[in-house]
């Protein structure tokens, strides 16, 4: 039988409530997904006084009126900063065709753009894994966008958050605390709650990811944070060191 790597070195064994950022800008495929991957470290970010910058991709009209997310969007934004003292940080709307983003040139530039005029060292985006084509295309975009604007920065960091898929996890923030926010900012997406119950499933999700913090932590929030080093291959490099992983974890090496 191999030596297996024991549990921590599989899966985090800690959460943090913040991460070691100077500032944080976040892609967001669709209105509520900035809410629903990664609505409690904006609200700790938020809190800790860290700055905090949100682009909306687009506008969600293949899923309800473009104006009613947009505003929704912006209600959540501000429910999620109420009561920490800090302003909201209210979204960017680039207003792509919803179901019709592309990991082009277009959209790599301008996110790079995005990224360097807002001074964030960290960069926040949908998940590879994830199954929606536009968050799968704004993961690809942002992966280039980041290699592009902080890859010479060793402290820069990409983090990939979770919506509609499961990621390997390398982080979990603890958001035991702001719990309360998150759902808030989660309420205001009401048109999109009267479709389907995202709230419910996704705090199921945060819930479930708190598996291994012990009593004191109900929620947590899932990342996969990746270093501007590692990512001169691009999604490509992440993937590949994903599999050499589970490879190590099976005994398979």
């Amino acid at each position: 039988m191999p030596n297996l790597p024991d549990e921590p070195s599989i899966y985090p064994y800690s959460a943090r409530l913040t991460v070691p950022a100077r500032g944080l800008i976040v892609f967001a495929p669709h209105p509520d997904d900035e809410i629903l991957g990664c609505g409690g470290l904006l609200a700790n970010c938020l809190q800790a006084g860290l700055p905090v910058n949100v682009v909306v991709l687009t506008s969600g009209d293949q899923g309800g009126d473009a104006s009613v997310r947009e505003a929704e969007s912006v209600a959540a934004a501000r429910a999620l900063a109420a009561g920490s003292g800090r302003a909201a940080a209210l979204p960017e709307f680039w207003r792509l065709p919803d179901r019709g983003v592309s990991a082009d040139e277009a959209l790599v530039a301008r996110m790079a753009a995005a990224i360097a005029d807002s001074g964030a060292d960290w960069v926040l985006a949908p998940s590879p894994y994830e199954v929606h084509p536009d968050h799968r295309s704004a993961s690809l975009a942002a992966s280039q966008a980041f290699v592009r604007a902080l890859g010479a920065e060793a402290a820069a960091r990409l983090a990939y958050y979770e919506v509609g898929h499961p990621l390997f996890a390398n982080l979990l923030v603890d958001i035991t605390a702001c719990l309360p926010r998150k759902r808030a900012a989660i309420d205001c997406f009401e048109s999109q709650l009267a479709q389907q119950a995202y709230g419910e499933q996704l705090l199921a999700l945060n819930r479930f990811r708190s598996y291994t913090l012990g009593p004191n932590v109900s929620h947590a929030e899932a990342y996969q944070v990746v270093a501007a080093g590692d990512m001169a291959g691009g999604v490509r490099s992440v993937v590949s060191g994903d599999a050499e992983r589970i490879r190590r974890r099976l005994g398979l090496d």
